[in-house]
């Protein structure tokens, strides 16, 4: 009889406890459909950080699959970081085109994920912009430079200096400083 009694209460106990995770895995269902909410809402990272833990800390007691809550808080974190550091190179005044390559790293990186991606890609669109208007900017001014340089130049000569020398003559100075050369060129010879 009591052995009938101990099969019973098992079979009790295994009901209840079924029924129970039942009832959990049902809640941990709503819990990821409210957190899913919050992903379509846009709300900020550290969010979902938080509602995320808290779902880990809810359910860790109960044979639930949390594998792909822990997934997705580690990535997350990850965007955290990344986005804390690009933050770091703004303050820091980064080039216009490390800011670009930064943004572009975290873009492509976290492309997949629960994080919301739209401000830092309204930045990357504003920072391109910003980088083609200073290459025009860069463009002209070479454009000025080139045609500064390839200018005709135009020597007037004065008339009292020419009268002076005729072709192929030198001063007395101009010969004195030519040698000088020549006698620092010697040195460098191997």
């Amino acid at each position: 009889m009591k052995r009938h009694i101990s099969i019973l209460l098992s079979f009790l106990f295994l009901f209840l406890f079924s029924i129970s995770f039942a009832l959990t895995e049902k809640d941990f269902e709503h819990s990821m459909n409210f957190y899913q909410k919050l992903v379509e809402k846009k709300v900020s990272v550290e969010e979902l950080i938080f509602t995320l833990q808290k779902i880990l800390k809810k359910y860790s007691d109960i044979e639930v699959n949390l594998t792909p809550v822990r997934e997705k808080l580690l990535i997350l974190r990850k965007f955290r970081i990344s986005r804390d550091f690009y933050k770091k190179l703004e303050v820091g005044g980064a080039s216009i085109d490390e800011r670009i390559a930064a943004l572009k790293r975290i873009l492509i990186k976290f492309r997949n994920t629960d994080a919301d991606l739209s401000g830092m890609e309204k930045k990357l669109k504003r920072l391109q912009e910003a980088r083609i208007g200073e290459e025009e900017k860069l463009e002209k001014f070479e454009e000025f430079e080139v045609e500064k340089e390839t200018a005709a130049l135009t020597i007037e000569p004065e008339e009292e200096k020419i009268e002076e020398f005729e072709e192929g003559e030198m001063s007395g100075s101009e010969i004195e400083e030519e040698g000088e050369d020549l006698e620092e060129f010697k040195e460098f010879k191997p």
